[in-house]
This record gives structure tokens, sequence and C-alpha cells, in this order.
């Protein structure tokens, strides 16, 4: 069970009900359903990952995708014992030119304030949005950031 109780909306026409956590098969239908709608207008998403391994696992990886001539980073995560090797650089510096393959001219990332907000502008991103909350009682920002990508890296 989830943090918060089970909330049902009945309106008597249509029947609404929170799900957490969410449970896997409901995530992959929604995603299904509008991965389904994207193809149906030509929307098209090309979700791709670069990988890290050494010591027989895991180590660091990226998950991206490009749509609208847009490459999306979606995580970036370096096992905490390589942290600050550059090894994080070297994979962003791969999925943009893995975007640049895919026909992307820019590049969008965001992350929160608690993590990482300023190894992106060493990249030369630049940020282009932030909303505040807050998490166990201390702010956290959430920080949108983009670089235009060039022909060559």
């Amino acid at each position: 069970m989830g943090r918060y109780p089970t909330a049902i909306i009945d309106d008597e026409e249509t029947m609404f009900e929170t799900l957490d956590p969410v449970p896997p098969e409901i995530a992959t239908a929604i995603s299904d359903g509008l991965t389904a709608f994207n193809e149906s207008a030509e929307i098209r998403r090309e979700a791709f990952a670069i990988v890290w391994q050494g010591n027989g696992g895991l180590t660091a990886g990226i998950t991206a995708s490009v749509s609208f001539s847009i490459l999306f980073i979606g995580n970036l995560w370096v096992a905490k014992s390589l942290r600050l090797s550059g090894i994080g650089t070297k994979l962003m510096a791969a999925a943009e030119e893995e975007g640049r393959r895919r026909a992307a001219v820019t590049a969008c990332v965001d992350t929160l304030s608690t993590q990482a907000p300023d190894f992106y502008p060493k990249l030369g991103y630049v940020e282009f949005g932030r909303i505040s909350g807050h998490a166990a009682g201390r702010p956290v920002d959430r920080i949108w950031f983009r670089k235009e990508l060039s022909v060559a890296a």
C-alpha cells in the first residue's frame, strides 16, 4: 500500500481511482496507449540507453530519447565510487552524439537542486525553467536545462 489512501472519485458518469503504488501493468498500458496515439499522429519517439559496464556489472548509464528534433535526457546515473571520474561527462557526450545522429538539434535535461545543478552548465547547458517545491521539509527545485547541438561535437 502506498503513502496515501485510495481515492475514488465517482461523479455518476465516470469513476476514477488513485493507485499508489502504480502497478507495472497500469504504467505500461498508459504508456502504450500514448505511444499508439503519437504513432497515429506520426509523432515518433526514439528511445535509447548508453551504459558503462565495469567490474562485471552496470556501473553507469544514461537513458534518452529523440522526438521533435529534441534530445530528451531521461536519467543519468553513475555509481557512487565512480562519480567525479568523468564518466558522466562522457555519457552525456555520447548521448548528445547519438541525438545528433538521430537528427536532434537541441538537448533538454532536468535535475533537482539536490542532485547535479552545477554539472549541466559545465557542459554548455543553459537553464530555461525552475519550479520550487519541498521534500522532507526542505526546499528542492526542479531545474530544466537546454543546449543547442552543433553539427559536430
